[in-house]
């Protein structure tokens, strides 16, 4: 594929505030100190994000993704892409992941998009971080010493084994939690080019082996962007994201049900009205209008 089919600019998009990292929930995160203790947390959950580790998933992913491609279609056109698939297929896929009970995910999203708007009321966004940080706590003490694979077996597994305290292990649980969520961001950014380009999309349909180098080119545009002030030069090096190869996963099985499954998608409205989020951190469509 080359590099002029998707490298055209994108629409502006909002002002993109700074992450408030002052809280306890993600003063001692992964994503903040450098190594020794950097490489020391990431190894907590390494098994997590590894192709194994990932792989882990991937079924359970489709089959669930699969269920809410039904779901759209069986109620017609047209749908907000964002929140009948996109929205609940991340929040699913990180929290099975992450080990989250499925009782207790639509209140993981919740204080997710608390803690991400801006736009919110601070001290809502303060509360959130707290009791996020706080229902980590629990679950991960409740798996001190688990053998399980989803991430929070693996933190506290660590914790029991005094590699790394509870503290960190919430705040890296924390930012997991909220990572993986912005895959609804990186998907809506995808879809948004896919659905303003259809020869591309098309393109994708009739070449599905040319769709892993596309999701790879895709994922570079600017989906997601959470703005820090480094209080001196650094090397940002060390703190490339943990769930990249989570985030690639499923951009590969959105564009496979969606491009196959859906063939005649396309947006509902003219892209100048598709309306982006404002007052988050991330940068994305706030809804996807689509027909077929």
């Amino acid at each position: 594929m080359s590099e002029e089919t998707i490298t055209e600019t994108p629409p502006p998009a909002p002002g993109r505030p700074a992450l408030d990292v002052s809280g306890a929930e993600f003063r001692d995160a992964v994503g903040f100190p450098d190594p020794p203790d950097q490489i020391r947390l990431r190894r907590s959950v390494a098994a997590a994000f590894t192709a194994r580790g990932v792989e882990r998933v991937r079924e359970r992913s489709r089959r669930m993704l699969a269920e809410l491609v039904d779901e759209m279609l069986q109620d017609g056109p047209p749908a907000d892409l964002t929140e009948t698939v996109l929205r609940p297929f991340a929040l699913a896929v990180v929290c099975e992941l992450m080990g989250v009970p499925a009782a207790d995910r639509q209140g993981m999203h919740t204080w997710t998009r608390l803690i991400v708007s801006s736009s919110h009321d601070p001290e809502a966004g303060e509360r959130a971080k707290k009791e996020l940080g706080a229902y980590f706590s629990d679950l991960i003490g409740l798996r001190e010493g688990s053998t399980g694979e989803d991430v929070t077996s693996l933190l506290g597994a660590a914790v029991g084994r005094g590699e790394i305290t509870r503290e960190e292990a919430v705040g890296l649980a924390v930012l997991l939690q909220i990572g993986g969520e912005a895959v609804t961001s990186t998907g809506g950014r995808m879809f948004y080019d896919l659905l303003t380009r259809p020869e591309l999309a098309e393109r994708l349909r009739a070449e599905p082996e040319i769709r892993p180098r596309a999701i790879d080119e895709l994922l570079h545009r600017d989906a997601v962007s959470l703005s820090r002030v480094a209080p001196e030069p650094i090397d940002f090096g060390p703190h490339y994201c943990p769930g990249g190869m989570l985030a690639r996963l499923e951009s590969e099985l959105l564009v496979d049900a969606l491009l196959d499954g859906v063939p005649g998608l396309r947006l509902a409205v003219p892209a100048t009205e598709v309306p982006f989020r404002k007052g988050t951190l991330v940068r994305d469509p706030e809804a996807l209008p689509v027909t077929w």
